[in-house]
């Protein structure tokens, strides 16, 4: 009898609930591609794809990949190491963020995150998030993190550590991809519904993609930043920067 007026009591309960619109619900399922914490590509029924370019070593590729978004109409995902984040480049870094372009995380510096301890993973991704706050000059909430090298294994081939040091910051997924190629051939070869393609800030790379974007274009491929590939809105932003406080992870698990 217990267990029946138990078993009826959370009935209630979660009525109230869903009423209230406090409890989540899954209708639509979890959007393919997040399923797991390694993210390597959208839904495959899709013709969003995700063009991404990491490291920012040579700054200038950026300006010029954001006006070739412009010029045809498209948006991408820079995620650059926070040591090449400069002040002198905020009307710069401004305007990928007024373009429709995304900025995520590709850590402080190109370190192997999978070697370091949890106390430098964590200063790796709140350096970061700390120094654009200062370059944009507002605080802009990044959303998603790209390990150098795509590694998070430590000495042994584990991964669980930096998994759970990269959840700990914020993050829910480590960003990868299924295509990384600067020959336009190869690339087109390569892509599908729903890809993350990789690049980087250089000058091939930047060549590649003027000859593969209008490719993609006329194959009815949609280049999209990688949150909307998955149906997440733009990241927020605000007046108040982020400072990086390791105390503030101490109790996180």
């Amino acid at each position: 009898m217990k267990t029946k007026a138990a078993a009826r009591l959370l009935c209630a309960l979660l009525c109230v609930m869903i009423c209230l619109g406090t409890f989540p619900t899954f209708a639509e399922g979890t959007p393919e591609g997040l399923e797991t914490f390694k993210v390597r590509n959208g839904s495959r029924s899709s013709p969003k794809i995700a063009l991404t370019m990491d490291d920012v070593n040579e700054r200038e590729w950026v300006w010029k990949s954001v006006e070739l978004c412009r010029q045809y109409g498209i948006t991408m995902t820079f995620l650059p190491n926070g040591i090449n984040l400069h002040e002198e480049d905020r009307d710069s870094w401004r305007d990928v963020v007024d373009s429709g372009c995304e900025i995520a995380s590709h850590g402080m510096g190109h370190l192997n995150i999978g070697l370091l301890d949890e106390w430098s993973i964590l200063g790796q991704l709140g350096r970061f998030q700390q120094r654009l706050d200062e370059v944009l000059g507002y605080h802009y909430q990044v959303r998603w993190f790209r390990p150098p090298f795509g590694n998070t294994e430590d000495e042994n081939k584990d991964t669980n550590k930096a998994t759970r040091t990269i959840r700990r910051f914020g993050y829910d997924h480590a960003l990868m991809w299924d295509v990384s190629q600067t020959v336009p051939e190869e690339a087109m070869k390569r892509v599908k519904n729903g890809s993350i393609l990789l690049f980087h800030a250089r000058k091939k790379d930047y060549e590649c993609l003027q000859v593969l974007i209008p490719w993609l274009l006329d194959a009815g491929y949609e280049p999209v930043t990688v949150s909307a590939l998955f149906g997440f809105d733009p990241p927020e932003t605000g007046d108040e920067l982020y400072v990086y406080n390791k105390e503030d992870y101490k109790n996180k698990k």
